[in-house]
């Protein structure tokens, strides 16, 4: 009896054995990707440097060392067809330590900074496209260095699309865009996943470029206007000068920003269609409608609360706060520190709520928003009629129940990171509300909240915020499912190595 049941137990470790193959193959692959990614960027950003006259050996050769290893990968590794979600998501978060370690180097090498510490927060920063920045001096860093910080962001939004893009055929749809299917006009089924990386790519870099042809016409040079697109696109929001955008105080640079910081936050594959002239997708969207509401609200009430009279520059100065806090780019508005306390509070309620899913921006996201106002508003009619029978609706399209169920955990996961961020920042010291609009903006990935000062951030502050940001970036979701997959591959694995030691001596 006990022999007869063996070849089943062999056979299942077998294909447990492959199936853990093939999840280290496409854990390999997704890194050799992100090495290369890395070091295309690195010997991009050496060139920078040495057209501005300085040296650029360090990161020339760790450029040159990670895109030769990373290409050398992928040539010769081969990922699995139909990965698992937890094994697609364990091979993200495995790229996004790899592209944080290779950025970790090129800062310490290029000697940017000489604290390690300062270095990871660095780079966390730059891949989650957060603006909170701790380099001191930026105006004497090397053009390279300051280039290498804006591609860092720039390659975080698009891994962040291509993330999605993943995840899509594989965890949820309605995780990610709740009932949006009708954000792109004829679309009976979800792309392949080859189809939407060109599309999300060719999207992203298109408004890039764009984007820098317009801070170029605005009066930026060369390296400004590349370095800004970089960050504006990215919804990452590092800067080449320490006061931000209003190094340049000038109010074209300002309106390029903000009309490029509000297209950031359209869906890509809303864009897509766009650019495709397919103009029609923007009316039928009730994402779209939505987010176009709420940032033309928030324009209006943020420029009524910080009115001083200067009519256009307070105008200009609103539309700036509602476009950096709804796309989540960490452009810090002038002067909102000193911002009533209802301009701050919506401030930081925009930056919660982030923009339309399928962007590189962060938050809750308008779907995920517009669901769980939904759904309450169902709890509130079913609580006083108990007959009735309501579905919840994005536009004309129902949301699942298990859309519905999986929101409902997104929602649970944010407010306990939330709370528990703000919560260990107050122990650290700082105030409550300092202690919340920190906690928010790191997760919304966001950067600096009104009234936060990082300059007078320690150690256990900048670690809480590390771990929000990467939070924030990885959507929650993929984490948990990473490390929920970590965990029960651990336990399989022991309980197989008892099974065939129990064998062994029978």
């Amino acid at each position: 009896m006990r022999a007869a049941a063996a070849p089943p137990s062999r056979g299942g470790s077998s294909g447990g054995r492959n199936r853990a193959r093939g999840g280290l193959n496409l854990g390999l692959w997704t890194c050799s990707g992100a090495a290369a990614a890395c070091g295309t960027g690195l010997l991009a950003a050496a060139a920078a440097g040495l057209a501005d006259g300085a040296s650029a050996a360090a990161l020339s050769i760790l450029g040159g060392v990670c895109a030769g290893a990373g290409g050398l990968g992928l040539r010769r590794l081969r990922p699995p067809r139909h990965p698992t979600a937890r094994v697609t998501f364990a091979a993200a978060c495995s790229a996004w330590s790899v592209m944080i370690a290779v950025s970790t180097a090129a800062y310490l090498a290029a000697g940017a900074t000489a604290s390690l510490p300062d270095a990871v927060l660095e780079s966390i920063s730059g891949f989650c496209t957060t603006g909170i920045s701790v380099l001191e001096g930026l105006e004497s860093l090397p053009a390279g260095v300051l280039l290498w910080r804006a591609i860092t962001q720039w390659l975080g939004g698009l891994a962040a699309l291509i993330l999605l893009a993943a995840a899509l055929p594989l965890h949820a749809p309605g995780l990610v865009l709740p009932g949006d299917g009708g954000a792109v006009p004829g679309r009976s089924s979800i792309p392949d996943f080859g189809t939407q990386v060109r599309r999300l790519a060719t999207v992203y870099g298109t408004v890039t470029l764009v984007c820098a042809a317009a801070y170029a016409a605005a009066g930026m040079g060369a390296l400004d206007a590349f370095s800004y697109a970089f960050t504006t696109v990215s919804t990452g929001g590092f800067g080449n000068h320490a006061d931000g955008l209003g190094h340049f105080d000038s109010a074209a640079v300002e309106a390029v920003a903000t009309i490029f910081m509000a297209i950031a936050g359209i869906s890509a594959m809303t864009l897509w269609w766009v650019v495709r002239g397919r103009f029609e997708v923007l009316s039928r969207s009730f994402e779209f409608r939505t987010y176009a509401l709420v940032l033309g609200a928030g324009i209006a009430a943020l420029t009524a609360w910080t009115y001083s009279g200067a009519g256009a520059a307070d105008l200009r100065r609103g539309a700036f706060a509602a476009a950096a806090t709804m796309s989540s780019t960490g452009f810090e508005a002038p002067g909102w520190s000193g911002w009533p306390w209802g301009a701050q509070v919506l401030a930081v309620a925009l930056i919660a709520t982030g923009a339309m899913a399928a962007t590189a921006g962060g938050g809750f996201q308008m779907p995920r928003a517009i669901a769980a106002a939904r759904y309450a508003y169902r709890e509130l009619v079913v609580e006083i009629h108990p007959q009735t029978v309501h579905v919840v609706k994005i536009g004309r399209h129902s949301v699942s129940e298990r859309s519905l169920a999986l929101l409902n955990g997104y929602q649970i996961l944010f407010a306990v990171a939330m709370v528990g961020g703000a919560f260990t920042l107050s122990l650290a010291g700082r105030g409550l509300w300092e202690a919340a609009a920190a906690s928010v903006s790191a997760l919304a990935t966001m950067g600096p909240a009104p009234g936060v000062d990082l300059g007078a951030l320690g150690g256990l502050e900048r670690g809480v915020l590390a771990a929000l940001m990467l939070l924030g970036r990885l959507a929650l979701y993929p984490l948990v499912v990473a490390a929920v997959g970590v965990a029960a591959g651990a336990r399989r694995r022991v309980a197989a190595d008892r099974a065939d030691g129990r064998r062994t001596v029978r």
